[in-house]
C-alpha cells in the first residue's frame, strides 16, 4: 500500500515535512538519527523542530514505512523500511558498525526463545563487542 494511502485511511496525509523525511532517509547511506535529518533538512533551508522529526518518524513508523534501531550509543537510529531487516554489530573500541543478515541472528534467537521463553527482535538492537582489526591490534 501507497504511503499516501496508508496515511489517509488513519485520518493523516502526505504533509510537505514527511515527505522532507523519507526524502532525506533515502538519500541516508546508513541508518540516520533525527538530528542528523534535522541538519540535513536545515542545510537545505528547511526549518522543522526535531520534535516534529521524532512526531513524523513515529507515525511513518506505525505505518511500517520506518524502522528504528538502537545501537551502543542508545540513539535511535532510523531507516527505512523496506531495506532488508538486519541485526548490527558494534566495536566498542574503533566504534565501527557492521550490518548483519537476519539469518545470521535466528540461531540466537531461537535460543532465547527455547531457554527464557524471551522473543527477542534482534534488528531493533546492537550485539556490543571488539571487531576483528581491533582484536588484531591489542593482541600485537
Amino acid at each position: 500500500m501507497k504511503i499516501e494511502d496508508a496515511l489517509r485511511q488513519r485520518g493523516g496525509r502526505m504533509t510537505m515535512q514527511r515527505r522532507l523525511i523519507l526524502d532525506a532517509l533515502a538519500r541516508a547511506r546508513h541508518h540516520t538519527t533525527a538530528d542528523d535529518i534535522q541538519r540535513q533538512l536545515r542545510a537545505k533551508g528547511f526549518e522543522i523542530d526535531a520534535s516534529t522529526i521524532y512526531r513524523n518518524l513515529e507515525v511513518l513508523e506505525g505505518l511500517g514505512h520506518v524502522t528504528h534501531t538502537h545501537l551502543d550509543d542508545r540513539v535511535t537510529r532510523w531507516h527505512r523500511a523496506d531495506e532488508e531487516r538486519h541485526g548490527h554489530l558494534v566495536c566498542t573500541v574503533c566504534g565501527a558498525e557492521t550490518e548483519v543478515p537476519m539469518a545470521a541472528l535466528r540461531p540466537l534467537a531461537r535460543r532465547l526463545m527455547e531457554r527464557y521463553g524471551f522473543a527477542a527482535d534482534l534488528a531493533h538492537a546492537a550485539v556490543s563487542g571488539i571487531c576483528e582489526q581491533c582484536r588484531v591490534v591489542q593482541s600485537s
